[in-house]
């Protein structure tokens, strides 16, 4: 038994020794190093002491090396007896100094931001080529097209550092002597010469010349030239190598009007809408740029009905008679693409639900373009996302095409403590806590905290956008608001405090119409009247009266693209809101109100936006008159600028109909991530408030039944809680003694 059990030691042993690793790293050393340092190559490479050598590990220990970018070579040696590994590099040189001599009409810093190459780096012939051809572009683009540039590098062989010496010849500058341009007969030359941004005494620059040679083109074919072509382009220069004379020589051709026009392979698209969307005429001259518009248009109603590989080719028929070009569409509609999989990526807190439910088109349906475009604006909507990107992947099936919309959140939820100044409540602060996106469902709580010498206020709003996971919203909101108001010319001439609560269910009947309805309940105190207009206050308001409950409707048609900065669409806004009778309180009233906005883009990022508030307010059920806290009033900062709230337009004691325009025009002035975030305005308000249907004039002019004007610009400030507007307002029409302008800094959008 001993015997026995000695002998399975001894096998034992004896197989552990013939299958003994052989491999095993025993130290690792790198050879060749100057400048870098050990433990700079070290960290990189995956071989330790104690690991099993593979060739597969040596390969990716090279490459990790190289990408260093401080070497030109590395090896790699493995000794099986010793269980050594040894990496041979070969130093990049150092590069100690970069010197510029030569150098007029740059400076030494500006030429070495322009380089590539930097110094306490490692050489890299790559980056040496980029610095030279940038720095010989530089002096290009300023008009040294002779500069040379010669390199003088020498690198110590004992340290293996470098310098490198760029020693810049410049010659002369030059700049355009001329340009003509020969062929010219429907225009005169200088007319052509106005659409080139190359000019006499300018420096010439390849990539603006060559625009301005797609300006020429597109000028002539969107006046008729269809067959316009630049024969040939000459330059050369004078004697002393100062100036550049360009020449180009063109043909025009013969101008063309269009002829018959006509269009096949339409099956999807009716004849009838097909004219409607061609932007041209027979009898019209030939335009390049219609025919363009009106291939895309054709591609965009197509894609909206989901065929997204249609092709529309035009085609060209000048045989016929002389300057006059027949054009026929061509129709190639190809099938319909449907939605396959639909795919949200990048969510880190919002929950999938949330983005899915804003997405208008579903899996199995048609894929129509104009459908996703609305989605993505109502993904922007929700307030918290800071891009959304859809992306089409293709499926095995070319009519099946997978959907996916990548999601960059934004900060959701946001505590702001600031202070301010308004024309109406002077210094007012504020402490505010604000969450779009509460428990990753897109709920919205905001608290606020305002104070300040003639404002306090507390208020509490909570939203649900999808009750229940229906398609309606609802709001729970309560507050109390303390306000000094002003009565005629007597400042702080009483206190007005509402203390409320109020619930609003929303049901969206489709993407663009909505409804809302709501009940409020409360209680309206008026307090510290000034004893000078007390008498006018009692005969105007029973003070009595201080419980308002109410229900209201709306309807909204609504078809911005960005509801916090819309730049084109339209809003419609109708509703009616009934206080007392059947529904409790001690008011007794029936307000209606008509909101209509319209945003026009017009060139580039230039937004024409208009806006038609009217009102009308009636008392009921016995009630002789509307409390003046529930009249209209118009001025400051939200209807009329440039006129002081409620004490300057219509009746003292407010008005019980109103109507107010607004025309601004926007402009961007600093962009971040594709969303403006300062922009500038200008703007006209016009408007008034009348306290009888008969007291209603239609002329401007200084008096209580008259309306009353305003212009002036302002600033909009897009933070990541609220807009903020500062604008100035000069009033048109202001009776003597008043002042003639307003400031105004406030919170949200004006409309």
């Amino acid at each position: 038994m001993k015997k026995y059990f000695l002998s399975i030691i001894f096998l034992t042993v004896f197989f552990m020794l013939a299958h003994a690793d052989t491999n095993v790293i025993s130290h690792v050393d790198i050879s060749g190093l100057i400048n870098v340092k050990h433990k700079t190559v070290l960290s990189v490479i995956d071989a330790k002491k104690g690991k099993t050598y593979t060739p597969d590990m040596a390969r990716d220990d090279v490459r990790a090396i190289l990408e260093l970018g401080y070497f030109d070579d590395v090896e790699v040696r493995f000794d099986k007896d010793t269980g050594e590994m040894v990496f041979i590099v070969m130093e990049k040189p150092y590069i100690e100094n970069i010197n510029f001599k030569g150098n007029k009409q740059f400076s030494k810093g500006k030429l070495k931001n322009e380089s590539v190459l930097k110094e306490k780096d490692y050489y890299d012939l790559g980056k040496f080529e980029e610095t030279k051809r940038k720095i010989m572009s530089l002096y290009k683009d300023a008009g040294f097209v002779d500069a040379q540039i010669d390199v003088y590098p020498t690198v110590d062989p004992d340290t293996n550092r470098m310098t490198i010496n760029f020693l810049i010849t410049e010659n002369n500058k030059i700049v355009i002597g001329g340009i003509r341009i020969e062929g010219v007969i429907a225009f005169t030359e200088s007319r052509i010469l106005r659409l080139m941004k190359t000019k006499e005494n300018k420096v010439f620059r390849e990539d603006i010349f060559q625009n301005d040679l797609r300006a020429i083109e597109a000028f002539y074919k969107n006046n008729g030239f269809m067959d316009y072509k630049l024969v040939s382009f000459t330059d050369s220069l004078n004697e002393d190598r100062t100036k550049m004379f360009l020449t180009l020589n063109i043909s025009e051709g013969i101008r063309y009007e269009i002829g018959n026009i006509t269009f096949d392979g339409n099956f999807a698209v009716d004849d009838k809408e097909m004219k409607r969307l061609i932007k041209f005429s027979k009898g019209d001259i030939f335009r390049q740029d219609k025919i363009f518009e009106s291939i895309q248009g054709i591609y965009e109603v197509y894609s909206d009905r989901g065929f997204l590989h249609t092709i529309v080719t035009p085609s060209f028929d000048k045989g016929a008679r002389d300057g006059i070009v027949d054009i026929n569409l061509s129709v190639k509609e190809n099938s319909v693409v449907y939605v396959g999989n639909i795919y949200v990526d990048g969510l880190v807190s919002t929950k999938e639900k949330v983005i899915k439910r804003e997405i208008l088109v579903k899996e199995g349906s048609v894929l129509a373009a104009g459908k996703v475009r609305r989605s993505v604006e109502r993904i922007y909507n929700l307030g918290f996302i800071e891009a959304a990107e859809p992306q089409i992947l293709p499926t095995g099936s070319p009519d099946i095409m997978d959907l996916v919309f990548n999601i960059t959140e934004g900060k959701p939820g946001m505590i702001t403590a600031g202070a301010g100044y308004s024309s109406v409540d002077q210094f007012v602060g504020s402490v505010q806590f604000q969450h779009m996106n509460l428990f990753g469902l897109g709920q919205r709580l905001n608290l606020l905290w305002e104070f300040g010498s003639r404002r306090q206020n507390y208020e509490i709003d909570w939203t649900e956008p999808w009750i229940f996971n229906k398609n309606a919203s609802l709001t729970l909101s309560a507050y109390n608001i303390e306000r000094k108001r002003d009565y005629g010319s007597v400042t702080d001439a009483y206190k007005e405090n509402r203390l409320g609560l109020a619930a609003k269910v929303g049901p969206r009947i489709s993407d663009t119409i909505a409804l809302l309805f709501g009940y409020t309940y409360e209680n309206v105190q008026l307090n510290d009247i000034d004893s000078r207009i007390r008498q006018q206050i009692e005969e105007a308001t029973d003070l009595s009266k201080d419980r308002t409950s109410s229900v209201m409707g709306q309807i909204a048609y609504d078809t911005r693209d960005y509801i916090f900065d819309p730049s084109r669409g339209q809003r419609q806004l109708l509703s009616l809101q009934m206080a007392g009778g059947p529904f409790g309180g001690n008011v007794n009233f029936v307000k209606g109100m008509f909101k209509s906005t319209w945003f026009v883009p017009t060139f580039w990022k230039f937004v024409l936006s208009f806006n038609l508030n009217v009102g009308a307010i009636g008392p009921y059920g016995g009630q002789e008159d509307v409390p003046i806290y529930e009249r209209f009033y118009v001025g400051g900062a939200d209807t009329i600028r440039g006129y002081k709230y409620r004490t300057e337009v219509g009746p003292v004691d407010g008005g019980q109909f109103m109507s107010v325009l607004n025309v601004e025009y926007k402009f961007p002035i600093v962009a971040e991530k594709g969303r403006t975030v300062l922009q500038g305005a200008f703007f006209y308000d016009i408007g008034g408030t009348w306290l009888n249907f008969g007291d209603i004039k239609f002329a401007l002019g200084t008096g209580e039944r008259n309306l009353r004007s305003g212009v002036g610009f302002g600033i909009r400030f897009a933070t990541p809680v609220f807009p903020l507007r500062l604008d100035w307002g000069y009033g048109l029409n202001h009776k003597p003694g008043e002042a003639l302008q307003q400031f105004y800094f406030t919170i949200g959008n004006i409309f």
